[in-house]
């Protein structure tokens, strides 16, 4: 059955999915953690959550999916060789200078791929997978048809596929919202959540949460998601309670088990939830648009206002609602925008289904809809943390010689002196040094099994116990002491000569890749897309321009492409500003993977300086990318327009806050860029037709 994995924001999160029946759980540590917000893990808390995972057979695995710079690659090679002690199940990677890192250095670590990476096609996870990868967590995107494509073509590496919860307007990895207008960066886990606010269209003064999508709640599609082989379900959540995750995982674990309740629904809906629908499975069949119009927690559709008279309201009632729960109604306010009145259920009188309710309020709610978001019977009960310390298991060797007993293991050796003689009657001998080494007080290390090897000549040697004590002793204080100190692995990279690019949008066109050939600073580009649902067809066209202009420069925009310049690398390629090039470890990655045809690089683009260890250097973009990439169609899912009638190309303009926007719809892909700092004139182009 597939795997059931839930997010945990901190120990007790963790514990309350295990609880209720979740097979897995994924956290982030204090640092390099997509969720800052989160309370996150301390190693105290992994030490105790690990012990449980290997107690009760669930498996754990660690974020580490931000993208780390220069300065702290240091620091984030001491946080995977701590990790390796503890030995989770998987560590979620976006940085591909950690992946080189891991490589190298940790390879016990498994190696999973964050959604981060904006992997949504069968050439990307095959690149995952050349490179070590064991699992791929796919694009948000991604319709079923796509995913059924991709288990077809990577059959030999397994997937997770999100089911349930919040879906960013923006490609996750790529968008730049929060990034550009509020300076704090996706990919540092400090994402402000831009799409979440509103915006004003410009031609019809409309104000709206354009970009605010609705929550995915895949419900039944989950066993879909099964019979294709998807090996894991995964819920987003970190930053919410145990309640959340309590609800979520009873939810899912009922749908697999054929036991679907529908209370559990209804909870599901009062924890946290926006309008929701299944997301990206179907969209491109049934076209309805992903927007959630109200932009916070919905909650539970539980009556209609009857009436509505000074400080009381009369509802009809169509869930159960109890004194202490918390409701609201969604109104319209003067902008045009939805806003919550939120009021507790204080019950005055009740006839049947019928409820008058205290509420002081200035608005009108007669007859809209009442929503439950909070239930006072729902609160998660408490849940001790008292667990026991993850000690690591060690196969240990005993062997008894004519006058001494040697230990080892790992590596490790402890000896003691000892006069054997025959035993006065036979006995197990194994038995008796496993539960004496079973006994490892406060060693970072305990027993996993016992090897017995007897040269002592003697059928059954005695081993006294106070020897075998201080053995043991001494061996669990040797091993503690084994422990090598942290040293960081430097970088020592051979210096290539590095193409200087241009600053990045001279390399811009209608939009910021192209496949029409840019003249700049004397050479010659192409830019790939960093989405691309028809992967073939592309790769189709830029061999045709390639064929045709071998002294075209490519830029490389997601890992997917990493793979297609490996198979040509008869021309020449740079890592464009969506193929993040981090850190020094990252640089080192792509230059091992493309040898002498990756020429040059853009530095990661929300930084502006790097160390000089670097064997390719990189050149700074000089340049503000679009701040959202989606795969919602602006003119359809926010304007409200119909398919029939479109062209495929549409340009709107929005502002916020005197701040403008061009917000670009082509062939279905939404890109939203500032309008302030475009070239003011076109660059020189060549059509692939004309070349």
């Amino acid at each position: 059955m597939i795997e059931l994995a839930l997010p945990a924001g901190s120990l007790e999160n963790a514990l309350h999915a295990f609880a209720a029946g979740a097979d897995a759980v994924y956290f982030g540590m204090k640092e390099f953690s997509a969720r800052k917000g989160a309370v996150n893990f301390s190693f105290e808390d992994l030490s105790k959550i690990k012990r449980y995972a290997q107690d009760n057979r669930k498996k754990i695995y660690v974020t580490v999916n931000t993208l780390v710079d220069d300065s702290e690659t240091e620091k984030a090679d001491r946080l995977l060789a701590a990790l390796d002690f503890y030995e989770p199940d998987g560590i979620i990677i976006q940085d591909l200078g950690l992946t080189e890192l891991v490589r190298r250095y940790y390879p016990s670590l498994p190696l999973h791929a964050s959604t981060q990476l904006a992997v949504h096609t069968a050439e990307g996870v095959k690149e995952l997978q050349d490179l070590g990868f064991e699992r791929v967590v796919l694009s948000r995107e991604l319709t079923l048809d796509e995913i059924q494509a991709i288990r077809n073509q990577c059959p030999d590496i397994e997937l997770k596929v999100f089911i349930h919860g919040a879906l960013c307007y923006g490609f996750s990895g790529l968008c730049m919202a929060s990034h550009n207008i509020c300076e704090r960066s996706a990919n540092r886990g400090e994402c402000a959540q831009v799409c979440r606010t509103w915006f004003t269209e410009e031609a019809t003064k409309r104000n709206g949460y354009f970009f605010s999508m609705q929550d995915l709640c895949a419900g039944k599609t989950i066993k879909i998601l099964d019979r294709m082989g998807i090996e894991s379900a995964k819920i987003e959540g970190r930053l919410k309670g145990d309640e959340y995750v309590t609800a979520l995982t009873r939810y899912y674990k009922s749908i697999l088990n054929g036991k679907e309740d529908e209370n559990l629904e209804d909870q599901i809906r009062t924890t946290f939830s926006r309008t929701s629908g299944q997301g990206y499975f179907n969209y491109r069949k049934n076209r309805k648009s992903l927007l959630s119009g109200y932009p916070s927690h919905l909650g539970l559709e539980a009556g209609t206002v009857l009436s509505q008279k000074k400080g009381t309201i009369t509802i009809k009632a169509e869930k159960k609602i109890a004194s202490h729960d918390g409701l609201q109604c969604i109104v319209t306010g003067s902008d045009g925008l939805e806003k919550a009145v939120k009021f507790p259920c204080r019950i005055i009188s009740r006839d049947g289904d019928e409820f008058t309710l205290k509420c002081d309020t200035a608005e009108n709610l007669k007859g809209k809809t009442v929503y439950k978001i909070s239930s006072a019977d729902q609160n998660a009960r408490k849940i001790s943390t008292n667990i026991p310390f993850f000690r690591k298991p060690v196969s240990v060797s005993v062997t008894v010689g004519k006058d001494k007993i040697i230990a080892s293991g790992n590596g490790t050796e402890a000896c003691v002196s000892v006069n054997l003689s025959e035993a006065a009657r036979p006995y197990d001998i194994r038995k008796q040094l496993y539960d004496i080494f079973s006994q490892s007080a406060d060693s970072s290390f305990t027993l996993k099994d016992v090897e017995v090897i007897n040269d002592s000549g003697l059928c059954s040697p005695f081993l006294p116990l106070s020897i075998l004590k201080t053995l043991r002793r001494n061996f669990y204080r040797r091993m503690d002491e084994s422990v090598p100190a942290f040293k960081a692995h430097e970088l020592k990279s051979e210096k290539r000569c590095s193409l200087k690019l241009p600053e990045r949008k001279l390399l811009a066109n209608d939009l910021p890749w192209s496949l029409d050939i840019t003249e700049a600073e004397g050479r010659r580009y192409i830019t790939l897309p960093p989405v691309s649902f028809n992967e073939k067809e592309l790769f189709a066209k830029v061999e045709r321009i390639l064929e045709k202009n071998p002294d075209v420069i490519t830029g490389l925009n997601n890992i997917a492409q990493v793979r297609f310049a490996k198979k040509h690398p008869q021309y020449r390629y740079f890592a464009d500003i969506y193929l993040y090039q981090s850190n020094e470890w990252a640089n080192r990655l792509l230059v091992q993977e493309l040898g002498d045809s990756l020429v040059g690089g853009y530095l990661w683009i929300e930084r502006k300086s790097h160390n000089e260890n670097w064997a390719l250097e990189p050149s700074l973009a000089g340049y503000t990318p679009p701040s959202f990439i989606s795969r919602t169609c602006f003119r359809h899912d926010a304007m409200g327009l119909s398919c029939g009638s479109c062209t495929g190309r549409y340009d709107y303009s929005i502002r916020q806050n005197d701040v403008r926007y061009t917000v670009k719809v082509r062939d279905c892909l939404t890109v939203v860029e500032k309008t302030e700092g475009h070239p003011s004139g076109q660059p020189s182009c060549i059509s692939e037709k004309e070349s």
